[in-house]
């Protein structure tokens, strides 16, 4: 194997590290580690011409739409074309699924479930991959049934919402 192929395989393998990155970071609401996703110099384009500049600029932007939400982001299938040794470009599949806080006074919900395609182009920055411009796509983009939480799961408490119990499994950091 040449060396050329074998560290073109070692950033296919950390552009992939980095896009789960993406998606874990945002869904534990992690900013500062977000934010190191991106090169300084990101673009941002969430579509109907909303264009946002900026590695910390795009972060912030999406901690917005993202407060007080329960986020799950997936990101598959990954399309990487390497344009130069610094430079790729990808396309992955994603599905994301955000649900805001319960209504107080309903316990009705809101949120979406999100299908399509983020397209991205990466830049070697010092060494590491980062996201130089990101752009996303939805497909279908689906609203969440207004009805109230359940308050039992699977006949038992509903631990999947019970704050002591994610915090005694999930670490601070999602892992």
């Amino acid at each position: 194997m040449s060396q050329d192929l074998l560290q073109q395989m070692l950033d296919y393998k950390e552009i992939c590290d980095l896009k789960a990155s993406f998606g874990r970071l945002a869904d534990v609401k992690d900013w500062v580690g977000y934010c190191n996703v991106f090169t300084d110099d990101c673009e941002f384009d969430f579509g109907g011409g909303v264009i946002v500049k900026g590695g910390q600029a795009g972060t912030n932007a999406i901690a917005g739409m993202l407060e007080g939400s329960i986020s799950v982001h997936r990101a598959y299938m990954p399309e990487i074309e390497f344009v130069s040794p610094t430079e790729a470009k990808g396309i992955w599949a994603v599905n994301d699924y955000i649900e805001w806080a319960p209504d107080p006074e309903t316990g009705s919900r809101a949120g979406q479930m999100g299908y399509g395609r983020e397209y991205e182009t990466y830049r070697k920055v010092d060494g590491k991959w980062k996201i130089a411009h990101w752009r996303l796509r939805y497909d279908r983009l689906d609203p969440l049934l207004p009805q109230a939480l359940p308050t039992t799961f699977l006949g038992g408490p509903d631990v999947m919402r019970d704050e002591n119990y994610v915090k005694s499994v999930v670490n601070p950091n999602g892992t």
